[in-house]
């Protein structure tokens, strides 16, 4: 079985490479457009910055230079922090088509953090005077995120990035990377700018007040101030969407805003089923998977998740897009890419692709064999919590501490109920996700374009999507080689017979201490 897997895959990926080596180099008008020209890209170092980097750099060869914006952390320099970068293994398709590509990247240091992006005099004339398009990717998406900082990273580095793109020689276009929920208490989102929650001198006043408190202001005042927004990753979304509309009203150049929506694995690019960060979805698989989680609320709405390279591919032909649409469009320009109107996927329905995919791979790192529940009511979910995560979880740590171990199946049990409230609120959100410029875009590209830059959600095979997500958590993150599947899958026999087998007790169990007792006493009062 594991070897048929492990061929079917095979295929996949040479089929893949022959597709790379067959396409003709001047075919592609996306390929053409950005042929001599120069990219500054932030948020290189993040999961859709990684794919963009490599997409960019293997299939398009005529592409100038890419400036990235990296920061210095933990004493180590933005130029060695890259070495290490490109040593990854996405990087290795490109590396075999094109050994020097490196040649094309140049570090920036920088901080989006930092005031005016923590760049040097020097660092700042260059991209001033060579770059031709700004691609703004870089943010903090942590929810919990302190405001002050939030606010700088989110809203005041996309003001600085617009700024250098109006001081720019060459500047032929900005991009925002935003969210498609920056404004998520609308369930319906449109391809067009909505109003921010406040005005920039309330950012820098909402800055100062965080900064002069000692451990950052508290929820209950941060609470009014975010309003509708459910966090300050949103919040602060918003705020910078909003500053991509200012700018565009007078800019020489278009400004526009691209929204994807829950960024999940590679289909197929850099590699089948790659998962670059534990996002949400990928704790859901995960912790299904592994026999960790059997019950969540669900109310049975869409999930809007878009693979990683689908993302990517109409991020690049929306840059493309820009100057043509610009020239009948001054205004309102946005790109919404998801999948909840075009081609929906359910939470429950990818539980049953995953429950019919454990048994062929398994994991050395399963907990329990997997099943899950999905109930609609929130008092049942609660119920289900204590039975089947608390308890299972203070056993655990019982058995670790006779085995003079240290315990921390509870740590990690409240530290994700701690964070319920967020996943509850993105599972069931019930978003519809609008794209008609998106669609419209695919539409008028080439053939070619659309085998180079393919990103045709509607088409998309989500069971084929969901055996790649699986195995891709298991190799990307899980870090478990497909070579140790026979064992996993013992493993995972084993564990089903010990979940069958515990069933079994607690349920005879159940009739001797209770159901029996029970029935005699309803006999003896009518007999």
């Amino acid at each position: 079985m594991t070897s048929i897997v492990d061929q079917m895959y095979e295929r996949m990926k040479d089929d893949t490479e022959q597709m790379e080596e067959s396409l003709p180099q001047g075919s592609s008008d996306i390929r053409r457009y950005f042929a001599g020209k120069t990219i500054f890209f932030t948020g290189a170092t993040g999961f859709m910055g990684k794919c963009f980097v490599e997409k960019v750099l293997r299939d398009i060869p005529e592409l100038k230079k890419l400036y990235v914006l990296v920061r210095q952390k933990k004493g180590v320099p933005p130029e060695e922090k890259m070495k290490k970068y490109f040593q990854n293994i996405i990087f290795d398709r490109v590396r075999k088509m094109r050994p020097n590509f490196e040649e094309k990247v140049v570090t920036i240091r920088g901080d989006l953090q930092a005031a005016e992006l923590g760049l040097s005099d020097e660092d700042r004339r260059v991209l001033i005077d060579e770059v031709d398009l700004w691609v703004h990717n870089g943010a903090t998406t942590k929810f919990d995120e302190l405001i002050s900082v939030a606010l700088k990273i989110n809203v005041l580095a996309t003001k600085s990035m617009l700024d250098l793109a109006l001081a720019g020689k060459r500047t032929q276009s900005f991009m925002y990377v935003s969210t498609a929920y920056s404004h998520c208490y609308n369930q319906d989102i449109e391809e067009k700018f909505y109003q921010a929650p406040t005005d920039m001198d309330s950012v820098y006043e909402l800055i100062k007040a965080d900064e002069a408190s000692p451990n950052g202001l508290p929820e209950h005042v941060m609470k009014p101030k975010l309003g509708k927004w459910p966090n300050s990753y949103c919040f602060t979304k918003s705020l910078a969407e909003d500053l991509v509309r200012q700018y565009g009203e007078t800019a020489p150049f278009p400004c526009a805003i691209y929204r994807p929506s829950i960024v999940t694995c590679s289909l197929k690019e850099p590699l089948d089923g790659w998962v670059g960060n534990v996002n949400g979805p990928a704790y859901i698989f995960m912790g299904t998977g592994l026999g960790a989680v059997h019950v969540t609320y669900y109310l049975g709405y869409p999930m809007d998740l878009i693979p990683a390279d689908l993302a990517n591919n109409a991020l690049i032909a929306s840059i493309y897009d820009l100057p043509e649409r610009w020239k009948t469009e001054r205004r309102g320009l946005v790109y919404n890419f998801g999948s909840s109107t075009t081609n929906p996927t359910y939470l429950d329905v990818l539980s049953v692709y995953l429950m019919e995919e454990a048994p062929k791979i398994g994991s050395m790192k399963m907990l329990w064999y997997p099943f899950m529940f999905f109930v609609d009511k929130k008092w049942l979910f609660w119920i289900g919590h204590a039975f089947l995560h608390f308890l299972p979880a203070l056993f655990a740590d019982l058995a670790l501490l006779i085995m003079g171990k240290k315990p921390r199946a509870l740590s990690l049990f409240w530290f994700g109920t701690k964070h319920l409230s967020k996943v509850f609120y993105f599972v069931n959100g019930n978003w519809r996700i609008h794209m008609s410029n998106t669609l419209k875009l695919h539409d008028r590209l080439s053939p070619m374009d659309k085998k180079i830059f393919y990103f045709d959600i509607q088409n998309l095979d989500w069971y084929s999507y969901c055996i790649r997500y699986i195995r891709g958590v298991r190799v990307h993150i899980l870090k478990e080689p497909l070579d140790n599947v026979e064992k996993a899958v013992k493993s995972y026999r084993f564990l089903k017979r010990a979940h069958y087998t515990t069933m079994a007790v607690l349920f005879s169990l159940l009739l001797y201490f209770v159901l029996l007792p029970l029935l005699s006493r309803i006999s003896s009062i009518f007999f």
